[in-house]
């Protein structure tokens, strides 16, 4: 409510009020409506700030090896600096040096990138590491470092270390002291300079909490791989304005903004931990490297938590968050970041959420434990967002708890994708063609469970002049029905009726369905994959049990009697042939796999056709992945290089022949 000063408001005063009435947004809310499988955004903004959001500044390094490095005890191998037990002399410097004095004055980040060969048999010290500056001998920030602190073994391990340079042309020394305990290897030795990382963390929290109210902020954070800074605002029908300084954007918002976290740069899983606390504090995740800026006008933001100093170890960051916070968060969804890589892009999503946000690698010892109490206390139907430290082992262990996971680590607006309408239009399945005695071929494209892939890559591919030229199975993700539905009504709108849409690995989400844990949370998931895929219109599923898997007969049987909607599977037993499942699915093992060229397409399709004599017809599916240059052209050079027995067909149509030729119904419902 607004007082009028002495019972009375000037009218140009009472105007301007009433504008600001209306051009402020409505602060609206993120609902999850029961059995839906991902969260609804407010409605997306008309008008979008577009702003760059790149790690453009690198770090300065010196490999352990390299001629500016000096050493004390230890001995060059192959890529790095090695001290062993037994062999080199302890506690001496294994590293010294550059004494480079190119550093700016004020704060900066030391990294340390080493390695031991056992990180579990004890928690000696291993390095004392320190940045010294050799102009006045003064120490400027100093850590020891455990074996357990390293959080694999045979593997290097990035460490960082803050410090702050009095002034400018200093001499620095980045030295490593070995305390003979331990293997220890060191890689490289550097300075981040100009805080590139602290921005990406910075900004990605401040999309997260303004765009949870009404997505309003779009970054383009684009690599190789990207579809351009504009095309998904037009293809998207939003407008935009452009920010030349980022910066401004904090000013822009800050009534919206309480303050700051700050995370531990010696510890980065606290960056995670600032993920999942910072929408309630309504908070940015800040580095100490950009605290002089942010507390200091025009911003003012105070510190509302500083987790520096607090945690020794990744694991203690997430069993902290395991015990404090996870009981009173949404149990539907966990999403796993590697907070040294994944500095942006779903993080905005993670902070606009408030999920729980880790890093745990089933192969490790202690996070596998811990991560096995995350996932044994979700329900069914959840769901792993973002990406794992290795693919199958992660896909795998999600799957034992009859979990799903939706790769999308690198996926950059998907709080501004979600805020689209729900309203998807589908197109009408054309006609098959007639049942001969020929070869029929269907190409697929992987990879379109992966929510980055369909943001950027597919984005590309789906501007390819051949596309439409030839039939083709894209996969998708049903998923994107809540978090990308304007972008999967634009793939709808934009196809031609050679453009097959189907669903990605392995219905809603990526999944090993022989891995289920149980015959009920493997009913559920075929039956939710069926729902999702009517409202999608996708009417065929690529099944993947790892890459090379088939699909178990109890698999089989499930999703045909809980997904009658579909007409037909695939899996990756590369030549395994064809299963019909409750005599009414046909299960069609892949051709090949994954090909990753034309020759290698055109060689399987050789293969495949074997000992084919013309009296029958045969069917062979190719899946090809697209991060090798796989485009729509690729797959019409194929096609062009088939002589008249083939036919080339959409995936859909091919079911549909081979339900033909084995006497099955040619389009359940």
């Amino acid at each position: 409510m607004i007082t009028p000063f002495n019972g009375f408001v000037r009218p140009v005063t009472a105007l301007l009020l009433l504008i600001q009435l209306f051009i402020t947004p409505a602060m609206a809310q993120i609902t999850w409506p029961a059995g839906q499988l991902l969260p609804s955004f407010p409605t997306t903004a008309q008008t979008q700030d577009l702003f760059i959001l790149r790690e453009t500044s690198a770090s300065t390094r010196w490999e352990g090896e390299g001629p500016a490095l000096s050493h004390k005890t230890g001995r060059l191998e192959t890529d790095g600096w090695l001290c062993q037990t037994s062999i080199d002399a302890a506690d001496e410097h294994m590293i010294y040096g550059p004494y480079y004095t190119g550093i700016p004055a004020g704060p900066n980040v030391a990294e340390f990138r080493m390695k031991v060969d056992n990180n579990t048999a004890n928690d000696d010290p291993v390095v004392d590491v320190d940045v010294r500056n050799a102009t006045n001998g003064q120490i400027l920030a100093s850590r020891t470092i455990t074996r357990k602190q390293f959080s694999v073994a045979s593997e290097y391990v990035n460490f960082t270390l803050p410090f702050t340079l009095p002034a400018d042309n200093q001499s620095i020394e980045l030295r490593v002291y070995w305390r003979g305990t331990s293997y220890t290897k060191v890689d490289w030795v550097g300075v981040q300079q100009n805080g590139p990382s602290a921005e990406m963390y910075l900004f990605a929290s401040l999309k997260g909490i303004v765009n949870r109210t009404q997505p309003r902020m779009f970054s383009y954070e684009g690599d190789a791989f990207a579809e351009g800074q504009y095309t998904w605002l037009r293809s998207l029908g939003l407008s935009w304005s452009e920010t030349a300084d980022k910066w401004s954007l904090i000013s822009k918002y800050r009534n919206e903004i309480s303050g700051l976290i700050v995370y531990d740069p010696a510890q980065i899983h606290t960056v995670n931990l600032a993920t999942v606390l910072a929408k309630d504090r309504k908070a940015l995740i800040a580095s100490p490297i950009l605290l002089s800026k942010l507390t200091a006008a025009p911003y003012n933001l105070p510190i509302l938590l500083d987790l520096r100093g607090q945690f020794s170890s990744k694991l203690q960051v997430y069993q902290s968050l395991y015990n404090n916070y996870w009981p009173n968060l949404d149990h539907r969804l966990l999403i796993g970041l590697n907070p040294d890589i994944h500095k942006a892009a779903l993080r905005e999503y993670a902070v606009a959420l408030g999920a729980a946000t880790i890093w745990l690698d089933p192969n490790v010892a202690g996070e596998s434990e811990l991560l096995n109490s995350f996932l044994g206390s979700m329900p069914a139907g959840s769901n792993y967002m973002g990406w794992w430290p290795e693919e199958a082992p992660g896909v795998e262990r999600a799957s034992r708890y009859g979990i799903a996971t939706v790769a999308s680590d690198w996926a950059t607006n998907l709080t501004v994708h979600s805020g689209m309408s729900r309203t998807v239009t589908t197109k009408p399945m054309p006609a098959k063609p007639a049942l001969q005695n020929k070869l029929y071929v269907a190409f697929i494209i992987s990879d379109g469970d992966n929510l980055q892939y369909v943001e950027h890559l597919m984005r590309k591919l789906w501007d390819n002049p051949d596309r439409g030229s030839v039939p083709i199975g894209w996969t998708l993700s049903p998923a994107m029905l809540d978090a990308m539905p304007g972008a999967l009504n634009y793939y709808w709108q934009t196809s031609t009726n050679n453009d097959n849409l189907i669903s990605g690995p392995s219905g809603y989400g990526y999944a090993y369905p022989n891995s289920w844990p149980d015959q009920a949370r493997l009913n559920q998931f075929a039956s939710k994959t069926d729902e999702y895929n009517r409202r999608a219109g996708f009417r065929v599923i690529t099944i993947w049990n790892t890459i090379t898997g088939g699909i178990n007969q109890n698999v089989g049987q499930t999703f045909a009697t809980n997904a009658p909607y579909t007409l037909g599977l695939t899996a990756q037993n590369t030549g395994g042939g064809l299963t019909i499942y409750n005599n009414s699915l046909p299960g069609m093992a892949l051709s090949c796999n994954y090909c990753t060229n034309e020759q290698a397409m055109k060689d399987h399709i050789t293969s495949a056709s074997a000992g084919w004599n013309g009296t029958s017809p045969r069917f062979i599916i190719i899946q090809a992945q697209p991060w090798q240059n796989v485009t729509p052209t690729s797959f019409k050079n194929v096609a062009n290089s088939l002589n008249a027995n083939y036919i080339v067909v959409r995936p859909d149509h091919i079911f549909q022949l081979i339900r033909e030729a084995n006497g099955l119904p040619v389009n359940p419902q």
